[in-house]
């Protein structure tokens, strides 16, 4: 039994393998889709917050390790766009769209 989009007609199991399987009554709209996966895996050495109990640097290889220890210590990782001064951008923060 053919599995018909209810809004445009088309049959969804004859869409390549990644197609987008909604649609808002186009049958252009059942393109295959794309997406970025962000992995677990980092290297990152934190020197403030969440540093070692003698006070030296940490070092984390996972973001979920990084998060758990900063859940335990009640901290919140969040980034602030500061740009030098007289302009909006900086070479440290950046929005990608």
């Amino acid at each position: 039994m053919p599995n018909i989009c209810d809004r445009c007609g088309v049959d969804i199991d004859t869409l390549p393998m990644g197609s987008w399987p909604f649609c808002k009554g186009n049958q252009a709209d059942h393109a295959p889709g794309n997406s970025n996966v962000i992995g677990d895996e980092i290297d990152v050495e934190i020197k403030h917050g969440l540093c070692n109990d003698d006070g030296t640097p940490k070092r984390y290889r996972s973001r979920t390790q990084l998060n758990k220890d900063a859940k335990a210590h009640g901290l919140l990782n969040y980034v602030v766009h500061q740009p030098p001064p007289g302009t909006d951008k900086s070479k440290h923060t950046s929005r990608w769209i």
